[in-house]
């Protein structure tokens, strides 16, 4: 993929990126480094960051959070929430998504991203939905493309 292709980060992959301690840090980390195209994330990012950095009981969560972003290279995109809300009750019933998942990928649309890097499980695993109902990849560090090295 070229380097003016959108990819948006789940939370997931900021919190792998950024804690040595998570399983998945460094496939994420080394997967981070093949990417070439722009790398986002929402405000709905920064709010679950600093939710579960709060719940962590780590001080300054909100800088924390922003810090988190910057460190796995991302930009903070806004979105009008009121057509993210519109548009991820059209694709509910068919994507079965939990909440959160529903909206990052809604969020995703919107800014025109055809790529999603993510860990969640029930999000790789509806992967061919989100393809077919809103023309988006899903990738994660075990994809075809992360295994064989190449740049997305």
């Amino acid at each position: 993929m070229t380097s003016d292709t959108c990819i948006y980060l789940d939370t997931n992959i900021v919190i792998a990126n950024i804690d040595e301690k998570d399983s998945n840090h460094n496939s994420v980390v080394k997967q981070l480094g093949g990417i070439s195209g722009r790398r986002l994330v929402s405000r709905l990012t920064l709010v679950e960051l600093a939710s579960v950095y709060t719940r962590a009981g780590l001080e300054n969560p909100v800088a924390l959070a922003m810090y988190s972003v910057e460190k796995a290279g991302a930009s903070i995109a806004g979105v009008d929430f009121n057509e993210v809300l519109e548009k991820a009750v059209l694709h509910a019933e068919r994507l079965r998504l939990r909440t959160l998942d529903l909206l990052h990928v809604v969020v995703s649309s919107i800014l025109g991203c055809k790529v999603f890097f993510t860990l969640d499980t029930d999000i790789i695993n509806k992967s061919e939905k989100i393809k077919e109902e809103l023309d988006i990849t899903v990738v994660t560090t075990e994809s075809p493309a992360f295994q064989g090295g190449d740049e997305i």
